[in-house]
């Protein structure tokens, strides 16, 4: 028997809205949905200019920049902290148990019905797709295993 899991949340704020605000609406549970065995995603959708870049990762230059104040950093960084995080406290506390995590992370734009891999921009115009077993996907989208900041990062 194939069971499909599906959680959609909408969240929409009113101004003023800060980082740490989306974060705890948003990202906490993701985290947590996540260690729970869940594929996650955060879908950011708006005008041009709307603030989506700011809101994913910060200021511009923030991942480059070590000196860039907490409460400016975006949902992504924030989000792959608490996940490296609770995944290292899950492992402590289950120590006897030989937990294993792997992360895989991959990002796109879609722009104009086009869809573009972020990690590999010469890849265009992809294909979405679905398959029984695993669900919603899209084709030739690069996954990068990342264990670390650093390598979300890279």
């Amino acid at each position: 028997m194939f069971l499909s899991y599906f959680i959609s949340t909408v969240v929409e704020f009113s101004d003023p809205v800060f980082q740490l605000d989306i974060f705890e609406h948003v990202g906490v549970p993701l985290v947590e949905n996540c260690l729970a065995g869940f594929n996650s995603s955060v879908f950011a959708y708006g005008q041009t200019g709307s603030g989506k870049t700011y809101t994913m990762w910060g200021p511009a230059n923030s991942l480059a920049e070590e000196n860039v104040a907490k409460e400016q950093q975006g949902l992504t960084p924030r989000v792959f902290e608490r996940l490296f995080a609770r995944i290292k406290e899950e492992q402590t506390k289950h120590s006897d148990q030989q937990l294993n995590y792997q992360c895989n992370c991959s990002f796109l734009e879609i722009y104009n019905e086009q869809v573009t891999d972020l990690l590999d921009p010469s890849q265009r115009n992809l294909q979405i797709r679905e398959d029984v077993k695993s669900g919603v996907y899209v084709e030739n989208l690069t996954e990068n295993q990342v264990s670390t900041m650093e390598d979300v990062t890279q």
